[in-house]
């Protein structure tokens, strides 16, 4: 993409013009830089004015639950209304971020997969037993906040969302709604 400039076309970066227009995007992993690029936006966005609209699109398999909890816990703290965008597919922890929106600001595309589940173990770990025990014990903690996340951003009870989230558990836009996860669904005029 070109932009007109006094000194000709030059290239224009997109992202940072809707960034400019408080759209953000979470697309793939979740990783540490993702993170701390959402959440520097998302603190720089509500100073700029903490009472218009963020938008955040979705499209992610999920990622290290640290920085999802660091991303949910700013649009938590910030003033400016969170609109999360579901498009393609909010498996794993970024379901959380989903659900994590603003209420009535929970949105999916018709076609979008929301995919919930408690976290697990990786066996890719190679740790001694107590090390082990600590790492469950930590487990064990973020599943805790997890589902009460969930169980806060549906209304349902925490019991009834350790019950129907103890598998991974695929979600269309519908089902999403239903259950609370999402407000309303994009309909498409064509």
């Amino acid at each position: 993409m070109l932009e007109e400039t006094e000194h000709g076309d030059m290239p224009s970066d997109v992202y940072q013009k809707l960034s400019n227009d408080r759209i953000l995007f979470i697309f793939g992993n979740i990783n540490d830089n993702l993170a701390t690029d959402i959440t520097a936006t998302l603190l720089l966005k509500d100073y700029e004015n903490p009472e218009q609209k963020i938008t955040l699109f979705i499209n992610s398999d999920g990622g290290n639950i640290r920085n999802v909890f660091m991303i949910y816990d700013i649009m938590q703290m910030i003033s400016a209304p969170v609109e999360t965008v579901c498009l393609g597919a909010a498996m794993g922890e970024s379901a959380l971020l989903l659900a994590g929106g603003t209420p009535g600001m929970r949105l999916a595309t018709k076609n979008s997969i929301i995919s919930v589940s408690l976290l697990e173990p990786n066996s890719g770990y190679h740790v001694d037993m107590v090390d082990a025990k600590k790492y469950m014990n930590m487990l064990e903690e973020d599943n805790k906040r997890m589902m009460n996340i969930y169980a806060k951003a549906t209304k349902k009870p925490l019991k009834q969302i350790i019950k129907d989230f103890d598998r991974r558990v695929f979600m269309d836009s519908n089902k999403a709604m239903k259950y609370g996860l999402i407000d309303k669904i994009i309909k498409f005029n064509k």
